[in-house]
């Protein structure tokens, strides 16, 4: 609560305390002189008693008793006076009873039930003797009056108090809980009058009768209540499970598309956050855009790896191959059956504006509104993140893609929302995907930052010395595993973010000798800052023009970890006709492992850097 609600709260309390006492004394003056005190002493202790047993309504902030029956009874019985001195009682055993006890929230549960009371005891007065001689039709209006009178009181005056200490808005507020206490409240009068007639006492026949009746119902809400309560819980366990499920394919989706886990995160905040941004509220919607954003491309299992990550321009074969992702990501979730419209968007995110896209060639506002909110956000981060064929594109450049396809490929209104929405997107970004590095073994220590560093691994030229001499396996092991390859071992320096070449073999040691990639800047770099091994990738991200001139037609590369921190990393490029396979992949994989054991192993009995030469031929030897 800020201090300005804080100020405003108890301004209003005291307003409301300051006329709760006012009718409590003017109770206490016109307190009837006559009539039977034991039936007062009765009803104030079955209102106290009963007010302890409340039920609460499952999913609200609203709760239900039957201790309005007595207190309407003793304004059927006595008057105003008696039932607003009970419920300034009861409100103030209900504050004594409060674990969080505070002095404004006392006075207000004393105040507002005695101002309540007191209005509707008064309104059923008025009602009544303006009804003339007693009759059953007078009696009802004038009890709907008190009941009515007491709902629009009670609930307004609560409604206000936690729409100021919450910040929440009064309408949410009062149409969240009206409906279940205007029937509580409606139903505790009629049982009221039933109960008491044209007695001055209870007429105890009908009591009899309803007492058992309370008890009943109070039991049976209890019990359903509970078990709505057991459902409600079971439901979201169900809901977990369900976007646990959901996580977990999209993950899948992206390792095979090789994109990371952050991508489709991003994807979801910003699609949500686009989608209310130009008015979407209907909650369905908003349920189907959020599964949707993580789904949109599950078509892409079907799709051949070296399509989908080919590095160059595609063929219009395997163009035409890529297309079909949309239609079949859409058949693979039309199985699922979502209890919300999941299916329109994925079919549909490759839809262009003018009807140039796939798969049914739609325009316009036949577009669903969800799919063209997640193609604009999709393209910008795609085109804004790292990829293993190419680098990330600036957010400037980004939006100057978005405003070239604006009114052709994308809604312009869409655009032009998300567009503004990108500065404070941008941080939202930073504060969810800052993550501290944790250490994947011991044997580390921190820094005055407090980030993890492993021991002795921070000085770049150790790194590269050590991963000079732990290199010298490698050549022996490409001949053996990896035949017709050539390689380069990068040290990443961890000061500047940037790889240093620390080993070659002889066709790149020209290369080596004055290479050296930024963190994320192309093939290497990319591995070096996603932490995540590639294959079939396009040697000319790394070597240029070099990669033609060596006949190099595919490369392959993965990161290497010693003590829990990235080293550095090992790429091979091939000039062979066939692309790497899986098995090639696990070889490179534990190629990089014998590297970083022995890079270990050369750094316990290192007498100190060696700064020698970077690059060292490959050995020959059998």
């Amino acid at each position: 609560m800020t201090p300005r609600s804080s100020y405003a709260i108890r301004q209003f309390v005291g307003v409301v305390a300051v006329a709760g006492l006012a009718v409590v004394v003017q109770a206490m003056a016109t307190f009837p002189p006559t009539g039977s005190r034991l039936y007062m002493g009765a009803l104030a202790v079955l209102t106290l008693l009963s007010g302890r047993l409340t039920i609460k309504v499952p999913g609200r902030a609203a709760s239900v008793s039957v201790s309005e029956v007595f207190v309407f009874a003793a304004i059927l019985l006595f008057g105003p006076a008696v039932a607003t001195l009970i419920v300034a009682l009861d409100g103030a055993c209900a504050s004594l009873a409060q674990t969080d006890r505070r002095l404004y929230r006392a006075l207000f549960n004393v105040a507002e039930p005695a101002l309540s009371v007191w209005a509707a005891g008064h309104a059923y007065v008025l009602i009544a003797l303006h009804s003339g001689p007693p009759t059953p039709g007078a009696e009802f209006l004038a009890t709907l009056a008190m009941t009515i009178t007491y709902f629009v009181s009670n609930t307004c005056l609560t409604a206000v108090a936690v729409s100021i200490e919450s910040g929440a808005a009064f309408d949410d507020v009062w149409q969240e809980n009206a409906l279940y206490v205007a029937i509580n409240y409606q139903a505790a009068g009629s049982l009221a009058a039933l109960a008491v007639g044209n007695a001055v006492t209870f007429n105890l026949q009908a009591l009899g009768l309803v007492a058992p009746l309370l008890v009943l119902s109070y039991a049976a809400y209890q019990s359903a209540s509970t078990r709505l309560v057991d459902a409600q819980a079971h439901v979201g366990e169900i809901e977990q499970l369900y976007t646990a499920t959901v996580e977990t394919l999209a993950i899948a989706v992206d390792a095979k598309d090789q994109v990371t886990h952050g991508h489709i995160r991003r994807v979801q905040r910003h699609t949500l956050a686009l989608a209310r941004a130009v008015g979407l509220v209907d909650p369905i919607e908003l349920k189907a855009l959020e599964a949707a954003s993580l789904l949109h491309d599950v078509g892409k299992l079907a799709i051949p790896d070296h399509i989908l990550n080919k590095p160059g321009a595609l063929t219009s074969a395997e163009y035409a191959t890529m297309k079909t992702h949309a239609n079949i990501g859409a058949t693979i979730l039309a199985t699922v059956h979502f209890p919300f419209p999941v299916v329109p968007i994925v079919r549909h995110h490759h839809e262009n504006w003018d009807g140039s896209g796939y798969p049914d060639g739609i325009a316009g506002e036949r577009i669903p509104l969800g799919a063209r909110i997640l193609m604009v956000v999709d393209c910008f981060d795609a085109v804004t993140s790292d990829r293993p064929y190419r680098r990330k594109l600036s957010d400037d450049d980004g939006i100057a893609i978005l405003h070239s396809r604006r009114g052709t490929m994308y809604d312009p209104r869409v655009v032009d929302t998300f567009v503004a929405l990108i500065p404070t997107l941008r941080q939202e970004d930073a504060a969810a995907e800052t993550m501290p590095d944790l250490p994947l073994t011991s044997g580390g220590h921190h820094d005055h930052t407090g980030r993890y560093v492993a021991a002795d691994l921070q000085s770049c030229s150790d790194r590269i010395a050590l991963l000079r001499d732990a290199g010298a396996l490698l050549g022996r092991r490409l001949d053996a595993l990896l035949p017709g390859t050539e390689a380069c071992l990068f040290a990443m320096d961890p000061a500047r973010e940037r790889l240093l070449p620390a080993f070659a073999t002889p066709r790149l040691e020209a290369f080596a000798a004055s290479a050296q990639f930024s963190s994320g800047e192309a093939l290497s770099g990319w591995v070096a800052a996603n932490r995540h091994a590639i294959l079939n990738s396009d040697p000319r991200l790394d070597l240029a023009e070099l990669a033609d001139t060596f006949g190099f037609s595919h490369c392959a590369s993965t990161p290497i970890f010693a003590l829990g921190t990235l080293v550095g990393v090992l790429t091979v490029y091939a000039s062979r006709a066939e692309r790497f396979s899986d098995e090639d992949g696990q070889c490179l994989g534990s190629i990089a492992q014998e590297v970083a054991m022995g890079f270990t192993t050369d750094r316990a009995h290192s007498p100190g850097p060696d700064t020698g030469t970077p690059v060292r031929p490959r050995s020959h030897a059998a």
